[in-house]
């Protein structure tokens, strides 16, 4: 009978010993502000960028990748032979996501309802541009050195004729 009264201690302290314990073994010591400081994009960060951008300042870099980014995209679009249903001269936001590979997806499109009414496949073949564009180097954390998924907004001018 004593063994049974011990193990039944034992299987009652063992629950109660865990969750004290746990507190004990707070290992990471770096509180949730420390983590959201760390983890902002800072001057010192490398963006995402193209082999032929690297030996440029970062803001060239930026300018660099922004501009082989609207040329692929620009040359997708005017290679569908897209119909336009009336005259356009807008510009447009493309919110793009590169992930940690460097692969490219589309999040969002920021566009006028004019453009969508006039261009209704528009987002689809812009989604399309986007994810056929070629692998870049991703964004780089670097006080962790790690490689990071970061977004950008592209600008890109629509302008169209109505077809006749």
């Amino acid at each position: 009978m004593g063994i049974y009264k011990n193990l039944r201690s034992l299987i009652l302290a063992a629950p109660l010993a865990i969750i004290i314990s746990c507190d004990f073994f707070d290992s990471s010591g770096i509180s949730d502000k420390e983590i959201k400081t760390a983890s902002k994009w800072s001057k010192n960060d490398q963006p995402p960028s193209y082999p032929e951008c690297e030996t440029l300042s970062i803001d060239s870099q930026i300018d660099c990748m922004s501009d082989i980014l609207s040329s692929y995209i620009t040359e997708y679009v005017y290679s569908s032979n897209i119909i336009a249903k009336g005259d356009i001269n807008e510009e447009i936001q493309l919110i793009i996501k590169i992930d940690n590979e460097g692969f490219f997806s589309l999040s969002e499109v920021q566009t006028s309802d004019n453009i969508i009414e006039l261009l209704p496949d528009i987002q689809g073949l812009l989604s399309d541009a986007v994810i056929s564009l070629p692998q870049a180097l991703p964004a780089t954390k670097t006080n962790v050195g790690t490689f990071v998924e970061t977004k950008l907004t592209l600008p890109i001018q629509i302008t169209a004729s109505a077809s006749e």
